[in-house]
């Protein structure tokens, strides 16, 4: 009569407050926005190339020229980005922002792979990433485009459909921002696919794999282009030695015929990321610290692209992303220095690969793990739940269940995250209120030199031009201007004041300079920007004939007002609707925090959806709160008119029926975690469908501790004899059977309480018992004991074809589940299906308490509910007890 078994429980670590990787990755949120904000400003002096970006796109903003129409690639693109969402006067709002994208890319990984429970190498450079991102991201940074890109594709699902949307985010990347992300789309593709097919399973075959990719690539190029593969380094280069600061380019290796010449050159870039033997050559602290970041990252990269095989796309995704960046990387970074800045916002990437990886050679220590699943042995029917000492599954399944739980805690908890957008609004007005308006008014000057007529030397003075600016700008963000100001202007402020209300800034490969003075006073701001200007010509003049011999002056650069400025009519900050939209996105952010903090620390049951991702058993029936259960003692009238609660029993009459057609269970168990979860009405009134429908049913109270059927059917039932005192062998089954008032159905009482139930219950006699039951009736429905407080529903259930598991709306904890679940895989029972109960679905307001009699739990309270579907997610409520005593 036993069925085969089927697994109850899905693995997975559903018993574990999975709050740590949310904390670290709040925590290295917070540092990144404290480095940008604290740390960056204080090294931008010390290392002349951290600035030299955000003042390029700066200057681009405050151009009176159309940013498209400069010429200038992607820097115009960020710069019309930052224009486009408000940003381009504030750079301390576009650092936060900066920060705060770099930093939600990290979170997004740490929360999706689980760093916290993964290897030290990935906490290690968890706790790195945070300090790269500070420093080249919280400020006017075209790498902020990129991370967010970078952060869609994190949190893409890890199937067909996810690979496909990742290509067209690159593709897009490419045609709007930088053309080489389309060399990294076809490139990560080609990767995808060779790490799927066996290219990976050792660091020298990964290497391989780069170095052949590499040359291939290069030789694209050159086909494609008709252009060396390292052309655009060359050319780029050609143009930065004309200036002083040439130490940190990246130079040609070898001399060679093209195409070799570029391919190889191209190649040996890309390992040198990987082994930067020429930055630690430079003999220079700054490089051999950027050394040894970028073996970091790049090793720890080809390390977990080593163990990345086609059961784990998510490792495979992660792992090749970075690895086609670092060919391109090697194609088109002209610059040592600039290198780690373009990738860091892939840095985040290789963190999730370093911790999969780890997971992975946890899984198989000894070998890849298996490319292809082949068919074994029949696995066991017994199955178990993982615990925080379990090994986490590799794969995108359970990283994509982990993002899903946290979208289901925002989704229940969504009024915390109006609360937060609110109250962040509030505070962002509030704050601009505070705020003294200060206005920006901006002057422009030429440089430029005299030219004899002939296209050699207007070519010299050009050149010349534009190598003068820096200096020039340099001159003018010094104290002598400020003071030379002051005197013009005869304003009762020190040299130090005035010189910090100037700010001069230049275009990049360009002769002209911006003069920026920012004062609360309207005319004060200008007056200080036309006198900045008109002093600085004095300067430069008074410098050209101090250090021209014999006074020819006429070679050297000049300086022409080629822009007055104007009394600024608005004032620059505080940009009251930036500050309200950073204010709203802090606050949502926190309101965010705040509703997963809720939903990890609150483990009750609420939706459906939290069920199956426990118990892998369909939900076969759900049982709304209603009073027609509490009015009738918790017995239905399916003779009567038709009432919501008699249907939903139907329903799951019907469902049972169409689990196992072949070999349908007769001997059902029903039972639950603890008690007051609804057990034994949905006992009695699954006896009562399945009695309706023309079946003989008998329904045992199993319970032998707290007995209640025969309190619940009522009419002439006696509980002085029943199970108890059949299988204490004081009479036979058969003579304890009690018939009832409903036509097809019987029962039999627990009897007196034992003082040994388990013993009973385990015995031989039960189980001849239910034999004996099954042949004389077509359904056998057993009213268990919790599973959780006794063995005695463990018993039970392991002796039914099947059992019937009662889950109580907004009182059932996930962990209670799961340790049920455990308890029923450990006797090899059969879980047949669950049964949501005490939804909120009927208007109306009661108070409840129950008790069960093992000394476990107790609890009161008082709700009220409305009718809802099964598909629709049901409000955080406490229906009425339909069971309150079971």
């Amino acid at each position: 009569m036993m069925k085969e078994k089927t697994p109850a429980v899905i693995p997975g670590d559903h018993g574990r407050l999975a709050s740590s990787p949310l904390l670290l990755a709040c925590a290295l949120s917070a540092l990144c926005v404290a480095v940008g904000v604290i740390v960056r400003p204080r090294i931008i002096g010390g290392f002349g190339g951290f600035g030299n970006d955000a003042q390029t796109i700066q200057t681009i903003m405050s151009s009176p020229f159309d940013a498209a129409e400069l010429g200038l690639g992607s820097y115009a693109v960020i710069a019309q980005f930052y224009t486009a969402i408000g940003l381009a006067d504030s750079p301390g709002a576009a650092g936060i922002l900066g920060a705060l994208v770099g930093a939600l890319l990290l979170s997004i990984v740490i929360i999706r792979v689980e760093v916290t429970h993964a290897s030290r190498l990935a906490l290690v450079l968890a706790l790195i990433t945070p300090l790269l991102i500070g420093v080249y991201m919280a400020d006017y940074s075209k790498e902020v485009l990129i991370a967010a890109g970078l952060l869609v594709i994190a949190l893409l699902p890890a199937n067909r459909t996810g690979e496909v949307l990742l290509v067209g985010v690159l593709v897009l990347l490419g045609a709007e921002f930088r053309t080489y992300w389309f060399i990294v789309a076809a490139l990560y593709v080609i990767i995808r696919l060779l790490l799927s097919r066996r290219c990976s399973g050792t660091v020298a075959r990964v290497m391989w794999m780069l170095i052949i990719l590499s040359l291939l690539t290069g030789l694209a190029v050159w086909i494609g282009a008709g252009v060396p593969a390292d052309s655009f380094r060359t050319d780029a280069n050609d143009t930065v030695s004309r200036q002083s600061n040439t130490g940190s380019l990246i130079t040609r290796f070898i001399d060679a015929p093209e195409p070799v010449g570029g391919m190889v050159n191209a190649t040996l870039t890309s390992l040198f990321f990987i082994v930067p033997v020429p930055m630690l050559l430079k003999l220079s602290p700054y490089y051999l610290v950027i050394g040894i970041l970028f073996a970091l990252f790049w090793v720890s990269a080809v390390r977990a692209a080593a163990v990345a095989g086609k059961n784990n796309p998510l490792l495979m995704r992660f792992a090749a992303l970075p690895l086609a960046f670092l060919i391109v990387q090697g194609l088109f970074e002209p610059d040592w220095g600039s290198a780690l800045r373009h990738a860091t916002p892939l840095i985040p990437l290789i963190i999730g690969a370093v911790a999969l990886s780890e997971q992975e050679r946890t899984q198989y220590p000894d070998s890849p793990p298996p490319q292809h699943s082949t068919p074994t042995a029949r696995p066991s029917h017994r199955r178990t739940i993982m615990t925080s000492q379990t090994t986490a599954q590799p794969g995108g399944n359970r990283t994509t269940n982990v993002l899903a739980d946290y979208l289901g805690h925002l989704r229940r908890y969504w009024w915390m995250l109006v609360v937060g957008c609110l109250i962040g609004g509030l505070g962002g007005w509030g704050v601009s209120a505070l705020m003294t308006d200060q206005y920006t008014a901006t002057a422009q000057v030429y440089v430029g030199t005299a030219s004899t007529g002939s296209s050699g030397d207007a070519y010299q003075g050009a050149l010349l031009s534009q190598k003068q600016v820096g200096s020039y700008a340099e001159i003018a963000n010094g104290r002598a201007l400020g003071q030379l100001v002051v005197d013009d202007l005869d304003l009762d402020k020190s040299a130090d004041e005035v010189s910090g209300m100037i700010t001069a800034s230049a275009y990049k490969d360009t002769v002209i300079l911006n003069l920026r003075a920012v004062s609360d006073d309207a005319d004060l701001a200008r007056d200080v920007a036309n006198s900045a200007a008109e002093q600085l010509q004095t300067m430069v003049k008074d410098l050209n004939e101090q250090t021209s011999p014999t006074g020819r002056t006429s070679s050297a650069p000049q300086l022409a007002l080629l822009t007055e400025a104007e009394t600024p009519s608005s004032p620059s900050s505080p940009n009251t609707s930036v500050n309200i939209l950073v204010g709203a996105v802090l606050g949502l952010a926190v309101g965010a925090l705040a509703a997963i903090i809720r939903g990890l620390t609150d483990r009750r049951i609420t939706d459906s959806d939290s069920i199956r991702g426990i118990v892998e058993a369909p939900l076969v029936g759900t049982v709304g709160y209603t009073d027609v259960l509490s009015e009738t003692r918790h017995m239905l009238n399916f003779s009567a008119a038709p009432v919501v609660a008699a249907e939903q029993f139907r329903e799951l009459r019907t469902n049972l029926r169409f689990l196992d057609v072949d070999n349908a269970p007769s001997v059902i168990a029903v039972t639950s975690g603890m008690s007051g979860e609804g057990k034994s009405t949905v006992a009695l009134n699954l006896a009562l469908a399945l009695a309706d429908d023309g079946e003989s049913v008998c329904l045992v109270d199993a319970d032998l501790r707290n007995p209640s059927l025969v309190s619940y059917v009522g009419g002439d039932l006696q509980s002085a004899v029943g199970l108890s005192t059949a299988l204490a062998g004081d009479t036979a089954v058969a003579d304890v059977i009690q018939l009832t008032q409903v036509d097809g159905l019987s029962v039999i009482a627990s009897g007196p309480i034992p003082p040994n139930p388990a013993e009973l219950l385990g015995s031989r006699r039960f189980k001849e018992a239910l034999a004996y039951l099954a042949e004389h009736f077509d359904h056998v429905i057993l009213d268990a004991s919790p599973v959780l407080p006794v063995t005695d529903g463990a018993l039970v259930a392991s002796s039914a074809d099947g059992v019937l598991l009662a889950v109580r709306h907004n009182s059932s904890t996930t962990d209670q589940l799961a340790a049920t679940g455990n308890s029923l895989a450990a006797v090899n029972s059969r879980v047949l299906g669950t049964v949501f109960t005490m939804t909120p679905e009927g208007k109306g307001k009661s108070s409840y308490s129950y008790s069960y009699g093992y000394g476990t739990a107790s609890a009161t309270g008082s709700s009220s509910g409305g009718p809802v579907s099964e598909s629709v997610e049901t409000p955080h409520q406490e229906p009425h007890d339909i069971d309150a005593e079971n």
